[in-house]
């Protein structure tokens, strides 16, 4: 759901002219940079992002791989693009999507054939989503290994990097909760917008798992700067935790918006010699 605020970014490159020629996501920042390249219109994007929540893509998994399945999925991902045999050939912008080989552990980059079964990949969340048959391969989330995937943008030759990072980050209060309002069995009818109690073992352990991720991605951005980070704070905001997906857009939006006399700088074109540095840097980290 984190992910969502890259529409408000796109939102506001869109109102300064700021060009895209390429994107690389990784879960919803790869169905999002699919969708996008499609040409799905960008407020068609955010009014069905507005109202799409876990009951419109959960379906029980048969086979047991995960808590749900790809089917609900994959119906909505044609739906928005009117096909389902949509390739990355065919699209607009250049596109890189990250998943994981379950099996092997590998980084997987996929810009290439079917792009349905590609983005339902980059967004399989190992034990929610079943993994997917693509390529030959059991993909899951990207996620696991790269959710900042700089060094799959600067791969793919392009000259200004922009990375808009959604870590997680829970806020907690120091007020005393009423018993009765835990976490039991007893309980259960009390779940639901009145409380967050039951949000709340999740969004911590997310964002625990959270501060590896972090280190991660900073070694990543050491070895592959961006020209720019955003990083947009949504506390309380899990996977598939949220009670008001227009304000995960809006705060991407006001990231953007904050940053944007260094976004729109990212149009000037790169000196000759910087241009001719990146060239170089690509081709030594290919070998």
């Amino acid at each position: 759901m984190r992910g969502l605020a890259h529409l408000g970014v796109l939102q506001v490159m869109e109102e300064h002219d700021v060009p895209v020629d390429a994107l690389a996501g990784t879960s919803m920042g790869g169905i999002i940079a699919g969708l996008y390249a499609a040409g799905t219109p960008l407020p068609d994007l955010i009014a069905f992002s507005k109202k799409v929540g876990i009951v419109d893509v959960a379906a029980p998994d048969r086979q047991w791989r995960g808590l749900f399945g790809r089917q609900k999925m994959s119906r909505l991902l044609t739906d928005l693009l009117g096909r389902e045999d949509v390739t990355f050939e065919e699209l607009s912008i250049s596109v890189s999507v990250v998943a994981v080989d379950v099996e092997t552990g590998e980084m997987v980059v996929l810009d290439k054939g079917p792009l349905i079964p590609a983005l339902v990949a980059t967004s399989a969340f190992p034990i929610f989503f079943s993994p997917v048959h693509h390529q030959g391969r059991w993909l899951v989330d990207g996620g696991v290994l790269n959710n900042l995937p700089v060094d799959v943008a600067r791969q793919m030759g392009v000259d200004r990097v922009l990375a808009v990072n959604t870590p997680p980050s829970v806020k907690l209060s120091l007020e005393e909760r009423e018993q009765e309002r835990g976490l039991s069995f007893r309980n259960l009818g009390f779940f639901g917008s009145r409380t967050l109690d039951w949000k709340l073992p999740f969004l911590i352990a997310e964002a625990s798992v959270g501060f590896t991720i972090r280190v991660i991605n900073q070694a990543r951005i050491a070895e592959y700067p961006p020209d720019l980070v955003l990083e947009i704070d949504l506390p309380n905001v899990g996977v598939f935790i949220s009670d008001d997906n227009a304000h995960i857009i809006q705060a991407g939006r006001e990231a953007a918006l904050e940053y944007l006399a260094e976004i729109t700088a990212l149009k000037a074109p790169l000196p000759w010699w910087r241009r001719r540095w990146h060239a170089l840097a690509r081709r030594l980290r290919e070998r």
